[in-house]
């Protein structure tokens, strides 16, 4: 037996067999720290900017629509990969996540060509779908560009990540995030102010970071110290293989497309309340957003641990390390929840240029989303156990559930009847709605498992 077949069954071991709290931990650090860095280098753009001026900020939240998008497509081809590699790993069947991750890969990055040309070719009336004013509109654009040059690379790059957790090598994916992380917080300054390049060199760094974060993940691939191959010889043949990947893979699509749905209401709700709120907004989604990355590295960690458990029949190890996930996730939240609320203000005004009125609005939205963390990593734990079992439509279900039938109605309908205080509120009441529909969802899937182990 050879040293790469050695180490792929000591992986299959560990994965199988090693205890539950331990193994999600191993995994989840290491995601953790990516989404944080991801996170922190999202809010240095919006750190940097905020000199600029309010209407800069506003700008950064419009485009960030985009991102939502990019992301959306990048998860769905490689979330639908890694699911199927944990999978295919824990059954044993190489040759089939060889073939899944090659497909994911090479999907993310032909959408991410075809999302690059339609926007740069369609950019204002794009920015202006996406909630931007006639007083953003050129800070959007100019921001905007170098994104969409750079869309690509950063769909295909969270393919190469989900796909590198998948086969359990997080602190792989880690150190290529963290390249392109420090990257972008080095050129950000750089560019904005040295460079004199304003909110377009924000946009640029950000761009310039993606295209090293797809060098570095891939650069693991090419040098073979993984346990799947990514090549174009890979890509499936025939349908079957993209079909499952596009099923498997959905429900983190609905995920990130109701959110980017979802942020484009919201922008154009908040529109009506001047580009102070819409900026207010921009700066909690960014905090929000570096919280939920300890709920995303958890579902991180969960995904190939509940995909192996799967895919071997372990299915009192499902539920173990489902219990636990959510455990670890809803108390880490809970706490970051209340520090944020406590800290507000001063977060608010270390991310908005000097103006009072951000200041004060801002802190009172930051207070209003943080409500809804907790709740929030309880959803995304249950859609991840749904997606690891290959059950999509009932995890499909959820997200939409929550982000197109419950919080895109409230967003429209609680500003008419309580202002400015209706739009605050949307969600959290939506994700304890949303918290509520999960809990039973999950209840339901271990009670008829049980039943049929029982049988």
């Amino acid at each position: 037996m050879n040293s790469t077949s050695e180490q792929q069954d000591a992986q299959h071991l560990r994965m199988t067999t090693a205890p539950v709290p331990g193994l999600i931990l191993s995994l989840s650090v290491p995601s953790i720290i990516t989404c944080i860095i991801t996170s922190v280098y999202n809010m240095a753009d919006t750190f940097f900017v905020a000199q600029l001026g309010t209407a800069a900020v506003a700008a950064v939240g419009v485009v960030f629509s985009i991102s939502s998008v990019l992301s959306a497509l990048g998860f769905w081809m490689g979330t639908g990969g890694s699911s199927l590699v944990s999978l295919y790993l824990g059954a044993r069947e190489k040759e089939k996540a060889h073939c899944a991750a090659s497909t994911g890969f090479f999907l993310a990055l032909g959408l991410g060509g075809v999302i690059a040309a339609g926007g740069l070719l369609a950019l204002e009336p794009l920015m202006r779908l996406l909630g931007s004013t006639d007083t953003i509109l050129p800070e959007a654009e100019a921001y905007a560009v170098p994104i969409l040059l750079a869309a690509p690379f950063q769909c295909s790059s969270l393919a190469l990540a989900q796909c590198l957790r998948a086969e359990g090598k997080s602190k792989e994916s880690m150190a290529g995030q963290l390249a392109g992380g420090l990257l972008n917080i080095v050129l950000d300054p750089l560019f904005i102010y040295t460079l004199g390049m304003g909110i377009r060199g924000a946009g640029a760094a950000t761009a310039l970071s993606q295209v090293m974060v797809w060098a570095a993940l891939l650069w693991f691939y090419v040098r073979g110290k993984t346990s799947v191959r990514i090549s174009v010889r890979q890509v499936a043949r025939t349908p079957r293989m993209v079909k499952l990947i596009f099923t498997t893979g959905f429900p983190s699509l609905c995920r990130h497309c109701g959110n980017a749905l979802a942020t484009i209401v919201l922008n154009r709700a908040a529109g009506g309340f001047g580009d102070t709120a819409i900026a207010a907004f921009s700066i909690a989604s960014r905090v929000s957003g570096l919280a939920l990355s300890v709920s995303i590295g958890f579902v991180q960690g969960l995904q190939p641990v509940a995909g192996y458990a799967h895919g071997s029949k372990g299915h009192a190890r499902l539920k173990s390390a489902f219990r636990f996930c959510c455990a670890a996730s809803m108390s880490a939240l809970t706490a970051l929840a209340v520090i944020i609320a406590a800290a507000a203000p001063w977060i608010v005004r270390m991310l908005s240029p000097s103006d009072g009125g951000l200041v004060e609005t801002g802190a009172a939205v930051l207070r209003a989303t943080s409500i809804a963390l907790p709740f929030t990593t309880f959803i995304n734990c249950t859609g991840t156990l749904f997606q690891a079992i290959r059950e999509s439509a009932r995890s499909s279900a959820l997200v939409l559930g929550k982000q197109v039938c419950i919080y895109i109605p409230l967003l429209l309908a609680l500003p008419r009847a309580w202002s400015m205080n209706g739009l605050m509120a949307a969600m959290p009441l939506a994700d304890a709605l949303g918290f509520l529909a999960a809990l039973w969802m999950a209840r339901s899937y271990f009670r008829r498992a049980q039943h049929a182990a029982a049988l």
